[in-house]
């Protein structure tokens, strides 16, 4: 529910999203597509956010990665972050503050 109901928060603010069920599934998107930014939740079946941020990186992507966690734990948050993360937002996201942060690394990634 919290990702549909980002993705449709993002193509009202006419943004075009591409979505995986998984860290794996996002591997072979990223092998077609080059986004300007990568939406991840941390705690995915078949492969994490974390994992697929250090994959990601070891092929070659430099996509800023924004990570969603439902887990209130700042070392959850720190971790995200020290693996290279754009940043660590809890769900469900304050809508403003992802709008400021989506805008932020597409512009310091361009």
């Amino acid at each position: 529910m919290v990702r549909d109901a980002i993705r449709e928060h993002l193509v009202f603010r006419g943004y075009t999203c591409t979505e995986a069920g998984n860290g794996a599934e996002a591997l072979q998107i990223l092998q077609t597509l080059s986004p300007d930014l990568i939406l991840s939740d941390i705690s995915m079946p078949v492969m994490g956010g974390i994992e697929f941020l250090m994959k990601s990186r070891a092929l070659g992507s430099r996509v800023p990665i924004i990570f969603l966690t439902g887990v209130n734990d700042s070392t959850v948050r720190t971790l995200g972050k020290d693996v290279g993360a754009f940043e660590c937002v809890s769900k469900p996201p304050d809508y403003d503050h992802l709008d400021h942060l989506i805008k932020s690394s597409i512009a310091v990634n361009r």
